[in-house]
């Protein structure tokens, strides 16, 4: 089995911030379906970045993905909840950079690469095993959703939500 994660791996697409997505999710599931036994392959498709919790059949590399990323969102929902309430707590140095952006657009770009990051520091130690397929679909996720961001979608949508009807 060991032999086939080589040639997954090696098979798969570069990934790299900022690029187009070179590969889908159901792509990557699909050639992953190909090359796992049944137990190796439902603990990769169940692997969704959004999802906070971890779940029992995560591994290690997941639960801390999530753990990261729970943490994360704590550390920036503090920082919005104090400049909504006009608080005057200092943002932590590794959130400045996100804070200091001037659209929501590039504030959620600068999340990701942090996300990133994060993942980035994780491969070390990790080539052609079930951590690396799972880093590498955690960063797929990661090019998808900015990928998903679109101005002229963004635009439509706000003025949807912003219209008012009168019935």
């Amino acid at each position: 089995m060991i032999n086939k994660y080589y040639y997954l791996v090696a098979s798969l697409p570069y990934l790299k911030l900022e690029t187009a997505v070179p590969i889908t999710r159901e792509e990557f599931l699909s050639e992953c379906a190909k090359w796992l036994d049944g137990k190796s392959y439902q603990t990769l498709a169940s692997i969704d970045a959004k999802e906070p919790g971890a779940k029992m059949n995560d591994n290690e590399v997941v639960k801390s993905w999530k753990a990261f990323d729970r943490d994360f969102r704590g550390e920036l929902a503090k920082v919005r909840r104090a400049k909504r309430e006009g608080a005057r707590e200092s943002i932590p140095m590794q959130l400045k950079d996100i804070f200091e952006e001037h659209t929501p657009l590039l504030m959620e770009k600068r999340i990701e690469e942090k996300r990133w990051d994060f993942l980035d520091e994780k491969e070390f130690g990790y080539h052609f095993d079930i951590y690396a397929l799972s880093l590498y679909y955690l960063k797929l996720q990661i090019l998808e959703r900015l990928s998903a961001f679109n101005k002229e979608r963004g635009g439509k949508a706000f003025e949807e939500l912003c219209e008012v009807r009168y019935e």
